[in-house]
């Protein structure tokens, strides 16, 4: 029995199980350390897990991050100018630091918006910034990580017509600042802030903060971009591998259909018939047909050679077996030359008359179709006669082959049926027409469109059935033909 309906074994009760044992304070606390231990090594087992922890901290709280990082980089700002005894614009009475930090906290706080309004964090930020230098000085203001955290996420979004001058227009106002603070806060024994020298150097300072972020967000979205192109690009190469795999595993499918049924059909058919046959010959209280039983048996072993070849075949063209696949004819396929043996195994299952006319011969006929067009001719001939002895029982059958050098004409006729009347004298009656699966003529069109082959059905002028089926080929230069070959059964 399956495994899957057998009776699972009495679980432990709730109270029993540890899981519902602890508080939900405890298994709360536990998921969370498990979670925790799972991320730091399975993502990093080498040692990485603390700062991918930390990436993601800051990624997640970047609001928290930048608010102690600003007030941390002013601060120590200040410490360090007032260490090292440098000479600075920094303004250090209370109320002006605590103006500035403040400034730089609400700084921090609108980035809160940074990755939805890109634009107006950016010039809220600013001009916080620009608050905070012109009240507390440039010089231990001018790293500000909220700042530049801004700056670099405005331009690491998508590019814009305007992202550009809009990143010039804000290094121009922060050089115009950083002038204004210079103004109002003069360095002791530097040049003014009209002097040439001092405005270049503003202006690079102003660069260096503002168009320095501006780059590298740029450069950032340029190689998010790609990356995006190339996963945009991947997966639809690989929905194109996947389609092309379904059309492959379909056309797969159809042709083992087609073999299956070209191989089975007739000959079950043929037993079927058969059998009948005998059946009704025991019926009428006479003996069984020793002939009836030896065709029975000989259509079963044709039957069982048949699977044999498509079971051969399938491992001969199987690319993933070793030493299998190899090029060339497949294994089990059947040529032109074979024809007339059909036509003649035809004619000794239905003791109908079968006419076969070739020209030329059948062998130079498959030397020009090659391989794959002379087995598709052979299988066109095949479900022709199975047709005709499935729903014409009882008439003559014509099988003409001619090649002009170019394409190959096959023409499988039949007579009209004759009307019901009593068994031929070998017992072999009409099979009923249950035995036909409805995949006959499709399988001949869908085997000759393979090839570029055509194929054309239907009822005679005088009576009957016919089937056409063009096959062209590489052209053949022809000699001078001594006649038609003819075989009559």
């Amino acid at each position: 029995m399956d495994a899957r309906w057998t009776t699972a074994e009495p679980a432990d009760s709730i109270g029993d199980n540890p899981r519902f044992a602890a508080s939900p304070a405890e298994v709360r606390r536990a998921a969370r350390a498990a979670r925790r231990d799972r991320r730091g090594a399975k993502d990093h087992p080498k040692g990485g897990a603390l700062t991918l922890r930390l990436t993601r901290w800051v990624g997640r709280d970047v609001v928290l991050v930048a608010f102690v990082a600003n007030i941390a980089a002013y601060l120590g700002a200040l410490a360090l100018l007032d260490g090292t005894g440098a000479v600075h614009t920094a303004q250090t009475e209370d109320w002006r630091v605590a103006v500035v930090v403040l400034l730089v906290s609400f700084q921090a706080l609108w980035l809160h918006w940074v990755q939805r309004q890109a634009f107006g964090t950016l010039c809220a930020s600013l001009v916080l910034w620009f608050g905070a230098v012109l009240i507390g000085g440039a010089d231990p203001l001018l790293l500000q990580p909220g700042v530049l955290l801004a700056v670099f996420c405005y331009a690491a979004g998508r590019p814009g017509r305007w992202r550009g001058a809009a990143v010039v227009l804000f290094v121009v106002a922060t050089a115009g600042v950083l002038l204004a603070d210079e103004a109002l806060h003069p360095t002791p024994g530097a040049p003014g802030w009209r002097d040439p020298a001092m405005v270049v150097a503003l202006v690079l300072e102003a660069a260096g903060v503002v168009a320095v972020p501006a780059l590298l967000g740029a450069w950032y979205a340029q190689l998010r971009d790609r990356a995006e192109r190339i996963a945009a690009l991947a997966h639809e190469i690989a929905g194109r591998e996947a389609h092309r795999t379904a059309d492959a595993v379909t056309a797969t499918r159809r042709t083992l259909a087609q073999e299956l049924h070209d191989t089975s059909s007739a000959h079950l058919a043929a037993i079927l018939t058969l059998s009948t046959a005998a059946e009704a010959g025991a019926a009428a209280g006479g003996t069984p047909d020793p002939r009836l039983i030896a065709q029975i048996r000989d259509e079963g072993e044709r039957l069982y050679q048949g699977f044999e070849r498509m079971v051969s075949r399938m491992r001969h063209d199987d690319r993933t077996l070793a030493e299998t696949h190899q090029p060339g004819p497949a294994a089990g396929q059947h040529t032109v030359a074979q024809v007339a043996e059909l036509a003649a195994g035809h004619q000794r299952v239905a003791e109908v008359p079968v006419t076969l006319r070739h020209d030329p011969g059948l062998a130079e006929i498959d030397h020009r179709l090659g391989p794959l067009r002379s087995h598709t001719a052979y299988r066109v001939v095949q479900e022709a006669l199975s047709n005709a002895r499935k729903h014409a029982a009882g008439t003559g059958v014509t099988v003409v082959l001619e090649d002009d050098g170019r394409s190959l004409l096959l023409r499988v006729e039949n007579e009209s049926s004759p009307e019901p009347g009593p068994p031929n004298r070998g017992g072999a009656v009409v099979g009923p027409h249950s035995l036909s699966l409805g995949y006959g003529i499709e399988g001949m069109r869908d085997r000759l469109a393979a090839v570029g082959g055509s194929l054309r059905t239907g009822p005679r002028h005088g009576g009957g059935w016919a089937v056409q089926a063009l096959l062209p080929h590489p052209p053949h230069r022809t000699g001078t033909t001594d006649g038609r070959h003819a075989t009559e059964g």
